[in-house]
């Protein structure tokens, strides 16, 4: 018995002696594609080498990737003195595909580019001393949506995932009725109570009921266990404080609401339009607390401390997630057929209005010797109807919603973005240059244009019906060539300058 005691014992010294663990180094992975750049966010993967690393059905999002060692960029923290641990393509393998679904660099280097990963569940293999990588598909991750007559969007909402497990919605709009949770195109709902807000979704012919009206939802689905919860959405609420607005700075008494607040669709992007400032400092702050609070520069940036803003109207966009933030002064154009033409119906991408208004504050716009035909004209604001006004009068009044009947002449305009007021002024030089002062001929033409005048011709413009500029041409002659062999079949609008002032003529390209 004592024999076997002592055999027993010496196995067991040597199996904790042979057993004892080895370190290897850690190798990571982290970026935008794995839940961002920070050091909480990498994941470690699997070794039994320090040679060979994996991560197995490793959820992904579309963005960017690198490994690393030693949750380390630079040299004073890597654990080898010397060398960077930071693993991406080359230039030529980015250029190639982005590094992925695999990649080599040998030379691992911090400023090197990053793998662009594509949303997924992937079993990922690293090889340290060769610096390889491939990505290769796992088990698919299903997709998962809330459905039925009760949900208002196109096809349902669908909900996303991080890890493969929990699957989430953010602000879902819900009207009353039936919905469900569907599973690849499968759909199941409660077969027993509580069905609503949370519940097991077990049963293909159940439904979760919704009554109630004007409430966004916050949803989620446990996929392991079929559970799912409905929570009424609410974001943090970010708002403008400081000296250089209308509130000033908080009191911090019992209660307080700070009342420039941003708007938001995702808790992330917060927006406000037409906030006016001072020249005084200001923050953003979240929920009506210094809790957590932004600052930095002016008209954008990120950090801390206050913003020194500039007396105008602007236009603010944040994010919560980044303290990142610019400030921008509204354009303001004035279009119609009084003007130039309106803007076409459905507008290319990029499109810009023409008669683009000046302004060193937001708030008000001129525009000098701006040519003017019978016809109507509005104000509208970056190039879209959201914000537009009009007015009953010419050449001044206060703002409506119709168009202003306008009167032909060259005219320097003025208008104020608060108010909507405007003012065309008086009629530049129109008694001593007018339409019947020049005549263009061939009009149409195939090829060209001549243009004449009772006085030298400085300039000639040329735009097209959307207010682009098509041709240019300067000249000191009471006759000038306008060539259009180039120009599409179409309508035009020429400004002919002399020294005693400004006026348009309509062209026509056959």
């Amino acid at each position: 018995m004592k024999t076997k005691l002592f055999y027993l014992f010496i196995a067991v010294f040597l199996f904790s002696f042979s057993g004892k663990s080895q370190t290897y180094p850690v190798i990571t992975l982290i970026g935008s594609g794995n839940g961002g750049w920070t050091d909480t966010a990498e994941t470690p993967l699997l070794t039994s080498d320090g040679i060979t690393y994996t991560l197995v059905d490793k959820v992904l999002t579309a963005g960017e990737l690198k490994f690393r060692e030693g949750k380390c960029w630079t040299t004073t923290c890597a654990p080898t003195v010397g060398n960077v641990y930071g693993w991406g393509p080359t230039d030529a393998a980015f250029t190639a595909n982005g590094g992925w679904p695999s990649g080599t660099n040998a030379a691992p280097v911090d400023g090197g580019k990053n793998i662009q990963s594509q949303a997924g569940r992937w079993t990922i293999t690293f090889n340290r001393v060769q610096g390889t990588w491939s990505f290769v598909a796992g088990t698919p991750i299903p997709v998962i949506k809330l459905v039925g007559p009760a949900v208002t969007a196109a096809g349902g909402a669908v909900l996303t995932t991080t890890d493969g497990t929990i699957f989430t919605a953010k602000k879902v709009p819900v009207v009353p009725g039936n919905c469900q949770i569907s599973i690849d195109g499968v759909v199941y709902g409660p077969s027993v109570a509580p069905k609503f807000p949370a519940g097991t979704a077990d049963s293909p012919t159940d439904f979760i009921p919704i009554t109630t009206t004007g409430i966004d939802y916050d949803v989620t689905f446990d996929y392991s266990l079929a559970t799912y919860s409905f929570v009424v959405a609410t974001f943090p609420k970010i708002a403008i404080v400081g000296g250089g607005t209308t509130g000033g700075w908080p009191a911090n008494t019992p209660g307080e609401i700070d009342p420039v607040a941003m708007t938001t669709t995702d808790g992330i992007t917060y927006t406000i339009s037409h906030v006016p400032f001072t020249t005084n400092g200001i923050k953003f702050r979240q929920d009506n607390s210094w809790n957590n609070n932004w600052g930095g520069t002016f008209p954008s940036g990120s950090g801390g401390g206050d913003i020194p803003a500039v007396v105008g109207n602007y236009n603010g966009t944040f994010n919560r997630t980044t303290g990142a933030y610019t400030f921008t002064l509204n354009t303001v154009a004035v279009v119609g057929d009084g003007v130039g033409g309106w803007p076409p119906g459905t507008q290319p991408v990029g499109y810009l209005d023409p008669n683009v208004m000046t302004t060193v504050d937001g708030i008000n716009y001129t525009l000098n010797g701006l040519v003017v035909t019978a016809g109507a004209a509005k104000f509208r604001e970056n190039n879209s109807w959201g914000i537009n006004t009009g007015g009953d009068l010419f050449p001044a009044g206060p703002k409506t919603g119709n168009n202003i009947p306008t009167t032909a002449g060259t005219y320097n305009l003025k208008y104020n973005i608060l108010t909507g007021a405007y003012d065309f002024g008086t009629a530049l030089a129109v008694a001593k240059f007018n339409a019947g002062s020049f005549k263009a001929y061939p009009n149409p033409t195939r090829d060209s244009w001549n243009i004449t005048s009772n006085e030298d011709i400085t300039s000639v413009n040329v735009y097209d019906i959307l207010g682009k500029s098509v041709y240019a041409k300067t000249a000191s002659s009471k006759e000038v060539t306008v060539n259009a062999s180039e120009l599409s079949k179409g309508v035009y609008f020429a400004k002919v300058s002399t020294a005693k002032g400004t006026s348009t003529v309509k062209l026509v390209k056959e």
